[in-house]
């Protein structure tokens, strides 16, 4: 197999798995993209780590804790921009003219809009343990999708012989797939007496084997992947206070998704091998968009001034997703492309359970200290609809995903108005030891940030460098290529209270 002479790709930290695989229905890679947790919100709750599940009083921990909400004593609104730069450093392994390529990418998206009120019950009626009442909406940035990459080099097994051995395997060309369209495109052939689909690069019949054999080498492939959106979840959040001991809160959830992804992949004999075959152009077009609904229960113990104890649970998130998809192959013996645009097709994708268990600590009321723990099965996660096949999905899941979880831990320093915070996330590898989807998967966030109040003003700055290594394969046959992704991600929040 030919080495790789030049790969580039350009790619958020979001989830850079969800742009690198050619085949777009991996169905596993869209439920891990809708579930795996990401460090977004607000620019305190980023910089501590987003661990404030026992701290409490933050707008973007009611995505999380929505006991956060009892520690409220007073109302405020607040509104965060955020700017995110990624870079993506690839190289091929095991091969000894490996070059490393890296580039660029910038997004802007808004990680946190929300306002919380509270009602002060103990003004009016003293005796009541209950001392107040709070209510919260707004809108929390959960995910982020975009993504650009581009790579080309010299390819043995071509994305052509891919999809005739597809064609070989399931037997057919159906309408609205990669290989109905390009037997269309007259990319694909079939042998009548062995039964057998072919392409043109397979141009030599051999007797003795009774097979098509190959004349050359390959050929250069190229491809570039755009992918945009991300996850917000709109959430409406009720919670109150009893006798400052307990703190409870409940969050309804409705995360909307919206995600689009063009595929523009190029297959060219650039070597002259072939008098039939110049080139071949694919063109995918990706969207799915969404809601989703889920249920967040929290509570908060304040023992004593000093310690806190956070717990909360999630209930699945039950997603109805609409996909649409268009495809176009572009060959030289047609002046326009072959077409073909499947019917929107709509399936249901259930997450995990998650059970969140988190300590804070107040000292002297100077310092804060957050330790946080997120557990879920990714395994759990399903896929359902029309689609018989989603039962090979859902198998595929619950054989390569594992048990995996979230690790936060943040400290803020108070100096009269100024205060000091450092954070740190650590995302635990969603997939088994023995799964061949990726070498790991596993993140690193390491955060900072200052807070200025001024009377009923508050101004945070916060600084997030994300970091994640992996292995992947885009198809079959193609060489395993190492990732380094980093994202930098500059957050400041406006805040009132009143």
């Amino acid at each position: 197999m030919k080495k790789f002479l030049k790969i580039t790709v350009l790619s958020l930290f979001a989830t850079p798995i969800f742009a690198q695989y050619l085949d777009l229905h991996r169905y596993d890679q869209y439920a891990l993209a809708f579930t795996m947790p990401s460090l977004n919100g607000n620019a305190r709750f980023t910089s501590m780590g987003g661990a404030f599940g026992a701290l409490g009083g933050n707008l973007s921990a009611l995505s999380t804790n929505p006991a956060s909400i009892g520690i409220y004593r007073s109302g405020e609104f607040s509104f965060t921009p955020a700017l995110t730069l990624g870079k993506t450093e690839v190289t091929p392994i095991n091969t000894a003219d490996a070059r490393m390529r890296e580039a660029d990418r910038m997004n802007f998206n808004v990680g946190n809009l929300g306002l919380v009120s509270v009602f002060d019950i103990a003004k009016t009626d003293g005796e009541n343990e209950w001392k107040m009442l709070q209510f919260g909406f707004g809108v929390n940035r959960l995910a982020d999708f975009w993504n650009r990459s581009n790579y080309s080099g010299y390819v043995n097994w071509t994305y052509l012989d891919e999809i005739t051995s597809e064609a070989n395997r399931f037997g057919n060309v159906n309408q609205f797939t990669t290989r109905g369209l390009a037997w269309d495109a007259e990319l694909l052939d079939f042998d009548t007496i062995n039964r057998e689909f072919f392409n043109d690069l397979n141009e030599v019949f051999n007797p003795l084997t009774g097979k098509w054999s190959r004349t050359d080498e390959g050929l250069t492939q190229s491809q570039t992947t755009e992918t945009r959106g991300g996850i917000n979840e709109w959430y409406m959040t009720f919670g109150g206070n009893y006798g400052d001991i307990l703190y409870l809160g409940a969050t309804i959830g409705l995360p909307s998704v919206n995600y689009r992804q063009i595929r523009t992949l190029t297959e060219r004999d650039q070597k002259g091998q072939h008098p039939d075959f110049d080139f071949w152009k694919l063109r995918e077009s990706l969207e799915i968009t969404g809601i989703g609904i889920n249920l967040k229960l929290g509570a908060i113990v304040r023992p004593t001034d000093f310690l806190r104890l956070g717990l909360a649970v999630h209930t699945p998130t039950r997603y109805t997703l609409k996909e649409n998809i268009t495809r176009e192959i572009t060959v030289p013996w047609r002046s326009r492309p072959y077409r073909e645009s499947a019917p929107t097709f709509e399936y249901s994708l259930r997450t995990p359970t998650r059970l969140i268990g988190s300590v804070g600590l107040v000292i002297a009321r100077q310092a804060l200290i957050g330790v946080e723990y997120e557990h879920l099965n990714y395994g759990k996660m399903r896929v359902s609809g029309l689609d018989p096949n989603f039962d090979d999905d859902n198998d595929f899941i619950a054989d390569n995903y594992r048990t995996g979880g979230v690790i936060r831990v943040g400290g803020e320093y108070r100096m009269d108005q100024v205060s000091l915070r450092l954070g740190y996330n650590y995302t635990m590898t969603p997939y088994n030891a023995n799964s061949f989807a990726a070498s790991d998967f596993s993140g690193h966030s390491f955060s900072a940030g200052l807070g200025f109040v001024t009377g009923s003003t508050s101004i945070d700055l916060a600084y997030v460098n994300t970091m994640r290594k992996y292995e992947m394969q885009p198809y079959s046959g193609m060489l395993w290529n190492k990732y380094n992704v980093t994202g930098h991600q500059f957050l400041v929040t406006f805040g009132w209270r009143f």
